[in-house]
């Protein structure tokens, strides 16, 4: 037998094992449960009708009690005008299906239903009676409350309702049964059902009005009914029906839907079957294939769960080894583009290292240099001087000794700026405010350059404190500030700005000059190095710069601007609190870098 076949019988033999027995037992016991629910609906219709009578009664005696109570019908009573004590209560009911009712005494009526003579005499001891009360024509609720005058009884008023087919319909609205209503002489005076179901009922629904009972009632034509009974005052009997043929009406219904649903099923679950069969190899192809596509670099193929759960776990499990290749070839791939940006760095740093230990040498070896000529220097100048002084007479001789005295003093200038670079300093200043020594630099700039169309400005947070003495940093911002200004032509301008970032304060020299041609970047700091035109210094002013920031622990960075034309540098220095006293020594950026 074909797995398809197999499956087909299987689903048959199972839906039918489950849904006849299912369905047999459901049909019992659902009729069984409409059954106790007419049962219980019909003990608890007696209850409804003695509320609904308890509260009939009571408005009948309100209505009663008010049209006694009506203005002039004492005065229409003691004067016996009984059209107009008919009229005046007629208007003071208003509208409705009650009747009026005006008694003088047990024999003389003047308008409505005669009532009984005891419910004459009970308004006579001041009571206001409600009965039910049967005439030779119908069933009738009445109501009737007495009328006096200072004490002595002049006669009752009241109302009256028959109890008809409108009384039956509403009850069984309530109650949701049918409804027949008797008299003591077991005369139908309204019922709501057939009249073979009333006359079943005839002689038995007196003997079951008060024992609170479900009865069981099988008219002529054999259909099975339920009653229960209750009194309607003392004299008439009230009964509820329910039809049992009526109430599980739904069965047939609902056996003929079972049925329709469980034909359905049994489609729906061999189509199932069919398509289970077909679909059993789909996750493994689908396995395969992705296989395949990871074995070409394919992480991403498509892989299609089962139903089967031996099938799903195989799917899973290859998903989630495919999920931690995945993973692990990217932490390799990190790895690798983690390890290139540090040898990229390890590259920089050498380069920087080198760069720092050539600089660190010529510089050395200039200050050095530095201090061998200008002893010369100043020797030979005394000498020119005693010179220049003697051939005071010859014009031509004292004008070469000027020429003479004036290179000189540039030689000393110049060697005196080499030995700033490792010149001592105090120790004791360390710590200046960037923002108060911008300011003054600015304001100095401002008054050797008023023949100069050019516009400084200092801005950022005051009170920034840095670890470098004041006399080092109006060096480095001096020889920035003037080599920008001798980039700049026509109208320029210089912005300097002081912020802080984290623990360091960054201060950024910006001009609108023409920028630095980016071969030229590399080489800005090196001694001797200038792209002036017009040569004023020897090219050492930014390498001074550079080492005074160098020695206090800080950077100094050239660039150009992105967003305007000009050159920006970047002057990063580490930040102190000014109420302590700054005794380390500052690490250079480049042992900084190296540390971490």
């Amino acid at each position: 037998m074909s797995l398809q076949r197999a499956l087909f019988l299987l689903i048959a033999i199972a839906l039918l094992a489950g849904l006849v027995p299912a369905g047999i037992v459901l049909d019992r016991r659902l009729a069984t449960e409409l059954e106790r629910k007419s049962r219980e609906d019909l003990v608890l219709a007696p209850r409804l009708l003695a509320d609904r009578e308890e509260m009939k009664a009571d408005a009948l005696m309100m209505h009663a009690k008010d049209l006694a109570a009506t203005p002039g019908l004492v005065d229409v009573l003691l004067g016996g005008e009984r059209e107009r004590a008919v009229q005046m209560l007629e208007a003071a009911l208003g509208p409705t299906e009650e009747e009026v009712i005006i008694v003088r005494s047990e024999e003389e009526v003047w308008s409505g239903p005669a009532p009984a003579p005891a419910l004459v005499q009970a308004t006579r001891r001041g009571e206001m009676p409600v009965a039910i009360e049967l005439d030779d024509v119908s069933l009738r609720r009445v109501a009737l409350a007495p009328v006096t005058e200072s004490g002595r009884w002049l006669g009752a008023t009241g109302v009256a309702t028959v109890v008809d087919q409108v009384t039956a319909g509403t009850l069984a609205g309530l109650t949701r049964s049918e409804i027949v209503i008797l008299t003591p002489d077991s005369v139908v005076a309204a019922t709501t059902t057939e009249a073979a179901v009333t006359a079943a009922l005839a002689d038995s629904a007196h003997i079951w009005r008060a024992d609170g009972q479900v009865h069981e009632v099988r008219p002529a034509d054999g259909r099975r009914h339920l009653v229960a009974c209750a009194p309607l005052g003392e004299l008439a009997t009230v009964a509820f029906l329910r039809d049992m043929e009526s109430e599980l009406a739904v069965l047939p219904l609902l056996r003929r839907g079972a049925a329709l649903a469980g034909a359905f099923a049994l489609i729906l679950a061999l189509a199932l079957g069919t398509l289970l069969a077909a679909l059993v190899a789909r996750p493994v192809r689908s396995l395969a294939g992705a296989a395949d596509q990871l074995a070409a670099g394919d992480f991403d193929a498509p892989l299609e769960g089962s139903a089967v759960r031996e099938l799903d776990r195989v799917a899973k499990a290859f998903a989630e080894m495919r999920r931690a290749l995945a993973a692990r070839l990217r932490e390799v791939e990190a790895s690798n583009r983690e390890l290139a940006d540090r040898q990229r760095r390890l590259t920089a740093l050498q380069s920087e290292l080198i760069r720092r230990d050539r600089l660190a040498a010529t510089g050395l070896l200039v200050t050095e240099l530095a201090h061998e000529i200008r002893n010369p220097v100043a020797n030979v100048l005394n000498c020119l001087e005693v010179v220049r002084r003697r051939v005071g007479d010859d014009p031509a001789a004292r004008q070469f000794a000027d020429m003479a005295i004036d290179e000189l003093l540039r030689m000393h200038e110049l060697a005196e700026r080499m030995l700033d670079l490792n010149r001592p300093r105090d120790a004791r200043l360390r710590r200046c405010d960037v923002g108060a020594v911008a300011q003054e630099i600015a304001g100095f700039v401002r008054a050797v350059s008023a023949d100069q169309p050019l516009e400084i400005s200092v801005s950022g947070a005051p009170e920034t404190w840095a670890a470098i003495a004041p006399d080092a940093l109006k060096q480095v911002l001096l020889n920035v500030v003037q080599n920008a200004r001798d980039a700049i032509e026509d109208r320029g301008r210089i912005d300097l700005t002081v912020r802080s970032e984290d623990s360091t304060v960054v201060v950024e020299v910006l001009d609108n000059g023409p920028g630095i041609l980016p071969e030229l970047l590399p080489r800005l700091f090196d001694p001797f190095f200038t792209t002036k035109v017009r040569v004023q210094g020897v090219g050492l002013g930014l390498f001074v710069a550079e080492g005074i920031v160098r020695s206090n622990g800080g950077r100094i960075e050239v660039s150009n601007r992105e967003a305007a034309p000009g050159a920006r540098f970047r002057i990063e220095l580490a930040a102190v609190d000014p109420n302590f006293a700054h005794d380390t020594e500052p690490r250079s950026d480049v042992q900084s870098e190296l540390s971490t």
